[in-house]
């Protein structure tokens, strides 16, 4: 089945008053056409009332494309519309991908999900746990398992750690080890730099950095071209989409340019890390929708891709998945810091894909496009 992207043009807040067709690639994705169009206008309103500078959503069913809209400004200070070729950045939305990368090594024999990460970064051997005001060792060894989950007992606290513009991915890993556990592994949920280290684990298993890692394993095989750790070509600084926060006021105002995402990084942090575009980041959605496999190139067995939409948190009362979040039924999510979300629903058949660049406090324009996309999606 081959997948359809749709180039239609993209219309800008100033052309809001001429309607956006949604025909042929709508009815193929047997989407709600006149649902679909209360989308757009609950778009237009978002962008015009400020809430946010520019969003890109896109709707995808069984190998079509029914919904790929752009709305805004990249680049309120220039003008610079929102298109389907802005790149963004998609913070934790990287995690998936870092998870769906060591899945594919993890097929290959080369670690398992209960090994110690030790065996790879000997400095996570031996870790202890802060219990009151005292360390104690702990009760079991960190796995993939857990960093997948977030089970570690790492969090976001960043003292001491090793966060330099000349430290490496292994000096970060090694600080962090270092420091005592906030818990026993496994035994609660913590969201924190988890898959930051499984990044590190998997340049250790692969002998080569991460970037080159992703790139063979997953972004060559779906043709994600535009996906990367930072901007490779200074002619694509203009289609980096600009951060905006807002102030006391109630305007947008610039809170990350594109300089930062100009150049190499020191280290790829695999859980938040990437720029991607919407067309690259539904490549890697429908991939996830046919269980490993996108026109003809496999990045995943269908096994292992159930095994990821499978709730690993049980024993402790959560639900969670392998890197991204799950419900049990088929369904993967997951979420940047940006604004930027995902799902994929592997029982219906669907995903879907919302772009914006947010910082602070979010705006309720999610909440506005998945109420719309999941009307546009119920009944065939």
């Amino acid at each position: 089945m081959a997948v359809i992207w749709s180039c239609g043009p993209v219309v800008s807040v100033s052309q809001a008053e001429e309607p956006r067709s949604h025909g042929e690639a709508a009815r193929e994705a047997r989407l709600k056409i006149d649902v679909l169009q209360e989308l757009d206008m609950a778009m237009e309103k978002e962008v015009g009332e400020k809430n946010v500078s520019g969003v890109i959503g896109l709707i995808g069913r069984k190998g079509k494309v029914g919904y790929y809209e752009a709305f805004g400004q990249r680049h309120l200070e220039k003008g610079t519309p929102m298109d389907k070729n802005s790149l963004l950045r998609i913070y934790s939305m990287t995690k998936p991908i870092v998870a769906v990368t060591a899945m594919s090594i993890w097929e290959e024999g080369k670690f398992k999900l209960d090994d110690p990460i030790s065996k790879y970064l000997p400095e996570w051997k031996d870790m202890k746990v802060r219990e009151g005001d005292k360390e104690v060792p702990a009760r079991r060894p960190v796995t993939p398992r857990h960093l997948m989950t977030h089970t570690t007992g790492i969090t976001y606290d960043r003292r001491g750690l090793k966060l330099g513009p000349k430290d490496s991915l292994s000096d970060f890993s090694k600080s962090m080890a270092s420091r005592p556990l906030v818990f026993h592994p496994g035994e609660r949920y913590a969201y924190g730099y988890s898959l930051d280290i499984l990044g590190r684990y998997l340049e250790a298993i692969e002998g080569k950095a991460l970037d080159v890692i992703m790139r063979e394993r997953v972004f060559d095989k779906l043709g994600m071209s535009d996906t990367e750790f930072w901007v490779r070509k200074e002619e694509d600084r203009a289609r980096v989409a600009l951060v905006y926060r807002k102030n006391k006021d109630g305007e947008l105002h610039q809170a990350m340019g594109p300089d930062a995402v100009m150049k190499r990084p020191p280290r790829m942090m695999g859980g938040q890390g990437l720029i991607s575009t919407t067309g690259d980041f539904a490549r890697f959605c429908e991939m996830f929708l046919r269980k490993g496999e996108l026109n003809g190139k496999r990045v995943l067995k269908p096994e292992t891709v159930d095994l990821m939409l499978k709730n690993h948190l049980k024993d402790i009362g959560k639900v969670y998945g392998l890197g991204g979040m799950v419900n049990g039924k088929g369904r993967y999510e997951w979420g940047g810091a940006a604004g930027t979300r995902f799902w994929v629903d592997c029982r219906e058949g669907h995903y879907v894909v919302f772009m914006i660049q947010n910082w602070g406090r979010k705006p309720g324009t999610w909440d506005v496009f998945k109420k719309h996309a999941q009307t546009a999606l119920v009944g065939e």
